[in-house]
């Protein structure tokens, strides 16, 4: 088998459904070392096309005579999933407010045991951040929410439920992307907390994923002056170093955000990212995008690493390869998955406010238009999947309408909101609409529900298939509102 040399520390994103043939060669020749994959670039388009590009991908590893590849994915649930034809999983923030860590280590099982059938042994989740911050408009319901022990709690059963069925964990976004109110894919920022404030509320999360067996941890493009006064943490020896390893104790592999996101590029030119990043500490950089970059990326880290530094990487990257270096296609039945699924939404659902009117004659329902709220989002609201669990539920006792449209009748006014809590426009019409009475169900942003205080308001997490079938039982009076909010509303 050959030695692994610097390419080992790159991983490459691509468009289309094929690995491009030029880096093909790169994976033979050890110049890229990994591949992560994305729904929206056309990546994942059918169980076969996934199966066939990536055996191809490890074929390529083997004539250069080195050991598989790691193929990586964000399937973290909710609205941020790239495999849709495996069972898809309520949000992080849904699975909390079930109350029960057991579900995240069973929904985490369950979704790499679907990753790891189709070739896929690493799953960047999960999300270890404390959302306190109710404008974050990147984070949101990705997180377990706003309690650094509660989602401790889910973040390290989400990692033994990943890593027990042979797919590695990362725990991101390190060292806390939950305080922030802007998205690093657009922009540069700083987290201006105090370090004991950090080491309180953020850092516990990600101390819990370590201890549970986290093989990797995602670092943030972000500023925490308390911890480093110049570099933002993908640059920073004093947090990938100083804290992740001698704190925290880490021995895993120390893994970059994407690095063509704005809160990185804003403060380095491209040429000299992948270097500044491993010689602070990283380990793999994951350059989702441009072509030249990632074929030039080993000989900039050859060139711009001192040699320790690559050879320790190389050999966190050896080993990490020997235990999630790529998988055989196995056949697996989905079924049990999306059963646990449905369990997990049917008890995510959440009531807030004022009691529920009952539903015995005709309902009314709009939803807002849906829309991404960040470039890391690649799962909108299927088409018409509410409509068609209440229709089957209500029958000719349903009116439904789409776009905040009004539905003509009489009835009980259902308004369905997808992150108005961001969006001035959207919350201006879900206020007109329920300006009589009505119910608000808040698809997305639990936050939502404050901007109508004094109407009954029911809360998914996330519009996946399973919490909107879940969110229509209740609607139908078939199942009760069981679920207990992760976090507090303003």
């Amino acid at each position: 088998m050959a030695r692994l040399g610097p390419g080992a520390l790159v991983w490459a994103g691509f468009d289309g459904p094929q690995v491009p043939p030029a880096l093909l060669d790169a994976l033979r020749d050890g110049r890229v070392g990994g591949l992560i994959l994305f729904s929206a670039r056309g990546n994942v388009r059918s169980k076969d096309q996934l199966r066939a590009m990536l055996v191809e991908a490890q074929a390529a590893a083997r004539r250069g005579g080195l050991p598989a590849v790691p193929v990586a994915v964000d399937q973290e649930g909710g609205s941020v999933v790239r495999v849709a034809h495996r069972a898809v999983f309520p949000s992080a923030m849904a699975i909390a407010a079930t109350g029960d860590p057991g579900y995240a280590e069973g929904a985490a099982r369950a979704v790499a045991e679907g990753l790891r059938a189709d070739g896929i042994t690493v799953d960047h989740a999960p999300v270890c951040d404390v959302n306190v911050e109710p404008r974050n408009p990147v984070i949101g319901v990705r997180s377990f929410g706003d309690d650094p022990e509660r989602v401790a709690d889910f973040a390290g059963a989400w990692v033994r439920g990943s890593e027990g069925a042979g797919v590695a964990s990362s725990a991101k976004h390190f060292p806390g992307h939950g305080s922030t109110a802007y998205d690093s894919h657009l922009t540069t920022q700083d987290v201006r907390d105090d370090a004991a404030t950090l080491r309180r509320r953020d850092l516990v999360p990600f101390a819990a994923a370590i201890r549970a067996g986290a093989s990797t941890v995602m670092a943030a493009h972000i500023r925490y002056p308390a911890l480093d006064a110049d570099e933002i943490a993908t640059f920073s020896r004093r947090i990938l170093v100083d804290l992740l390893r001698g704190e925290l104790g880490f021995d895993g592999l120390a893994l970059s955000d994407a690095l063509g996101m704005s809160g990185v590029t804003l403060v380095e030119v491209p040429e000299r990212i992948v270097s500044r990043a491993v010689a602070a500490g990283i380990d793999a950089v994951l350059l989702d995008r441009d072509l030249r970059l990632q074929l030039d990326a080993s000989e900039a880290i050859a060139v711009g690493v001192p040699p320790a530094r690559v050879a320790a990487a190389t050999r966190r990257v050896a080993r990490f390869r020997e235990r999630f270096g790529g998988s055989a296609p196995t056949e697996l039945d989905d079924a049990p998955a999306r059963g646990l699924a449905a369990e997990i939404a049917a008890r995510s659902i959440t009531h807030a406010g004022p009691p529920l009117p009952r539903l015995d004659g005709r309902v009314r329902v709009t939803i807002m238009s849906p829309r991404h709220e960040s470039p890391v989002e690649e799962m909108l609201l299927p088409p018409d999947a509410l409509e068609l669990s209440l229709r089957r539920r209500l029958g000719d006792r349903l009116a439904f309408e789409r776009g905040g449209r009004e539905p003509e009748g009489d009835g009980v006014l259902v308004v369905c909101t997808e992150n108005a809590w961001h969006d001035a426009e959207q919350a201006q019409r879900a206020a007109q609409l329920l300006a009589n009475g009505g119910i608000v169900c808040a698809l997305r942003s639990p936050y939502d529900v404050t901007l109508f205080r004094d109407r009954p308001a029911l809360l998914t997490y996330g519009d996946v298939p399973a919490s909107l079938d879940a969110l229509a039982a209740v609607l139908a009076g078939e199942a009760a509102a069981r679920g207990v909010l992760p976090v507090r509303l303003p």
